[in-house]
């Protein structure tokens, strides 16, 4: 069978946009409701519910941990604001949602007897402190008894303050539910203690993963190639086992990163094998935020639980964008076109819907970094970059117009559901929510960029065949669109080292290549670790 022409085939993104454009206007604003004044539970704010009275409401009803707020700090007045009003603003925003309350609360100096109640305790009054405490929060009656669950979180025995007003409401757009569960108590213990011990070690393991993919690099270990996928493996797997330990935490992204890459580069020589890796990481993380956020969200490469819960978080998204275009790249060696749309369909779709990943920012740093692997690989000229961009973009918008048309949280319902004024007002929030911070943590952000900066250099000028300079190219597109868009640029950067290491590695030259001086030598000292020799050409699959 003939391969089907690059230019013809950019026909098809072309009619896609305009059905999905369609698709798009007709939505409009699918799925507004509007919120009755009464309920049938009655809630009560406490200052503290100690540990006997815990324990009878985990007895007698459903329990589990609530983060008050989004972004760094909180108190009592923002908490008890989103509460009453089912909403949320971020801290660096203010803090306090518009509009009048939706819901009424009580105050006691004692936990309540009666029901049907929803108990809960909120910050301390007094000036904003750090959003890093979980607040116990317990409902009784109708039924609940177990650990509280929301659609908000997807975190069983964790909710957001905003599931409480809907919750009272019986609204359809989130509601808190509950699972059985026999030891609700001590369960709650470990998730706290998880949840600090991942939040506290963000930072730390990006450093980890980018320091062993810079040495890697640095000896010339093709197992540089493959270890953004063992990373993000390993980090699944301690989400999984749920470890709270920092030290055993930490030892484990390291050890377990760079043994697992070890292997994975003896057993992924083709092209084949490379693709059926990208794959298979881009896949498992797609089915395991549909099966159990929870692994996915609480590890140390996880979203920070004060900004957001589960789905693809700045780290993650950095970090998958080494197996995702590669694996575009690959696809397109192995399968032509189709397989190059079909891989980039894969990710997009990872990235975007509401059931996997709902990472706006993600989808279009992904969707421009496509546009020119796309256009390099296919040698196209401008209008062909146009049109892979825009049929990215249209297919990003028609997945959230798709999400948006269906009940539930969502994470791009602030930004895309009130059509332009949504988007615009989240565009303007790029100031506080992103510049500010990174020019107030600028003794971190400088050295982390000046780094990245020269490790993409040196990267790029070491790239002596075509495919690296793209994968290069569509890279530096991507972290530049990302530091404008997202939130994090600490993540971002730190990631990003190690992606650029990564990419320096990955794609496999059809031409002989030089090892570095190191990994010279250490081919001939320890060839068990991987290193190959200069003007190894890689194994055909």
């Amino acid at each position: 069978m003939r391969p089907v022409p690059a230019r013809r085939a950019l026909l098809l993104p072309v009619l896609a946009t305009v059905l999905a454009a369609a698709s798009l206007v007709a939505s409009g604003s699918a799925g507004a409701r509007t919120f009755p004044l009464s309920g049938q539970f009655r809630v009560v704010v406490v200052d503290r519910i100690p540990d006997g009275a815990w324990a009878s409401l985990a007895r007698r009803g459903a329990v589990g941990l609530m983060r008050p707020g989004v972004g760094p700090t909180t108190n009592r007045r923002r908490a008890l604001a989103e509460l009453v009003r089912g909403a949320e603003v971020n801290a660096r925003l203010g803090g306090v949602p518009p509009g009048p309350p939706l819901i009424g609360v009580a105050r006691m100096d004692r936990v309540p007897t009666g029901h049907p109640v929803i108990v809960v305790t909120l910050p301390p009054r007094g000036s904003p402190a750090s959003n890093d405490r979980l607040y116990r929060v317990a409902i009784v009656g109708m039924g609940y008894h177990g650990l509280l669950t929301s659609p908000t979180t997807r975190i069983p025995g964790l909710i957001s303050i905003v599931d409480i007003a809907p919750t009272v409401l019986r609204h359809v757009r989130g509601g808190i539910s509950w699972t059985p569960s026999s030891g609700s108590v001590a369960r709650l213990a470990a998730l706290q203690r998880q949840i600090g011990s991942n939040n506290r070690l963000k930072f730390p393991a990006l450093f980890i993963v980018a320091g062993l993919l810079l040495l890697f690099a640095l000896l010339g270990l093709r197992a540089a190639a493959t270890a953004v996928p063992a990373a993000l493996l390993v980090n699944l797997g301690l989400g999984v086992a749920a470890v709270s330990n920092e030290v055993l935490l930490c030892a484990a992204i390291a050890a377990g990163t760079a043994l697992l890459a070890l292997w994975l580069q003896r057993a992924c020589r083709g092209d084949g094998t490379l693709l059926a890796l990208c794959t298979a990481v881009v896949g498992v993380y797609g089915l395991v935020m549909v099966v159990r956020p929870e692994w996915q969200a609480v590890n140390p490469l996880g979203p920070t639980q004060n900004s957001r819960f589960w789905g693809i978080g700045n780290q993650v998204e950095t970090l998958l964008l080494a197996p995702l275009l590669t694996g575009a790249l690959l696809a397109r060696r192995r399968l032509g076109v189709v397989g190059f749309v079909a891989f980039s369909v894969l990710g997009l779709v990872v990235m975007t819907d509401n059931r996997f990943g709902s990472d706006g920012g993600g989808a279009i740093t992904l969707g421009v970094a496509l546009a020119i692997l796309g256009t390099r690989l296919f040698r196209l000229g401008p209008g062909g970059f146009l049109t892979l961009l825009a049929a990215a973009a249209t297919g990003v918008l028609w997945i959230v117009s798709r999400n948006l048309g269906r009940p539930g949280p969502d994470h791009l319902r602030s930004a895309l559901g009130n059509g332009g004024s949504g988007l615009l007002h989240s565009l303007a929030s790029r100031v506080p929510l992103a510049y500010e911070p990174a020019l107030h943590h600028w003794p971190l952000v400088l050295p982390l960029l000046l780094l990245l900066v020269a490790a993409y250099a040196l990267a790029f000028r070491a790239a002596r065949v075509r495919e690296r300079r793209d994968l290069l190219l569509a890279f530096g597109a991507a972290i530049v669109t990302s530091l404008l868009l997202n939130d994090s640029a600490g993540y971002e950067l730190a990631a990003g080292i190690a992606v650029v290491a990564a990419v320096g590695r990955f794609t496999p030259a059809p031409a002989p290549e030089r090892a570095g001086v190191l990994g010279r030598l250490l081919a001939r000292a320890a060839p068990q670790l991987g290193a190959e020799p200069a003007g190894h050409k890689p194994e055909p699959s």
